[in-house]
Order: structure tokens, then sequence, then C-alpha cells
């Protein structure tokens, strides 16, 4: 029993609202291309010489930061809410922010990609996680 609570322990993981993580990935044609290949999406904005980015292809990168860097493993999202401002298109370079935002039953992470100082898409995820505790500050 004693094991079982240590590896409990070991894997539970302290948020605090604010937390955040940045990474960044080029987009390239190739993506653009496998993504419409396996997501059936092959309207013509998605191709040629200056494709557009799929818009869900950006969510998805946003739930892999999400589901393996913060708030990490173990986190399901139950809800997104998404906004597109401006264009991604092939060959632009997307910084990918996550921050949270809410501590409660379910944790909320906003989220940015952009591309130079514009944002191209925005929005929150509601999201679980079973290993998640609040890290809370003591007033004494």
């Amino acid at each position: 029993m004693l094991a079982r609570l240590s590896r409990r322990l070991q894997s539970t993981r302290a948020f605090t609202v604010g937390d955040r993580v940045v990474i960044s990935k080029r987009v390239d044609k190739t993506d653009i291309d496998d993504f419409a290949r396996l997501s059936g999406d092959t309207n013509p904005i998605h191709s040629g010489d200056r494709p557009l980015v799929h818009g869900i292809y950006l969510a998805g990168l946003v739930s892999g930061v999400i589901g393996t860097k913060l708030p990490g493993n173990g986190t399901i999202v139950v809800s997104k809410s998404l906004r597109f401002p401006n264009k991604c298109y092939a060959g632009d370079l997307v910084k990918i922010e996550v921050e949270i935002q809410t501590i409660r039953k379910l944790m909320r992470c906003g989220f940015w990609c952009s591309v130079g100082d514009k944002v191209v898409m925005e929005g929150t995820a509601d999201v679980i996680n079973k290993h998640v505790i609040k890290n809370q500050t003591c007033n004494n």
C-alpha cells in the first residue's frame, strides 16, 4: 500500500494559474498535404503555391502541447473554443503558447498560435487531468 501511495504522489503534479509553455513549429507543405490526405479536407485553399494551413491542424498542435507538456500526460480535452483572426501559410514558423487560466474541477487553458506578431489562432480548452493538484500558497 505504501508503494502504491508513493507512485501516486510521484505522478501528481502541482499547477499554478499562470503556468505557461511555449514551443515553435515550422509548418511545411508536406504537413499540410499529409493532413489533407488524413482528414479528407482537400479544399483547394490548402494546395498550390501558397497553401493555407488547416485550422484544425493548428488546433491539433495545441492539443499535442496540452497532452504532453502542460498540463501533460493524462490530460483529456473536454471542450475547446477556437478563433482564427489571421491566416497561416505553408512555411510559417508558428509559436504555440499554452497557459493555465483556472484550476477547479476542470482546468481551463488559454492558448495562442502566432506567426511573427500576428495571432493566427486563439482560444481556450477545458481539460481534466487525474494527476492535478492545485498549488496553493500558505499565508501564515
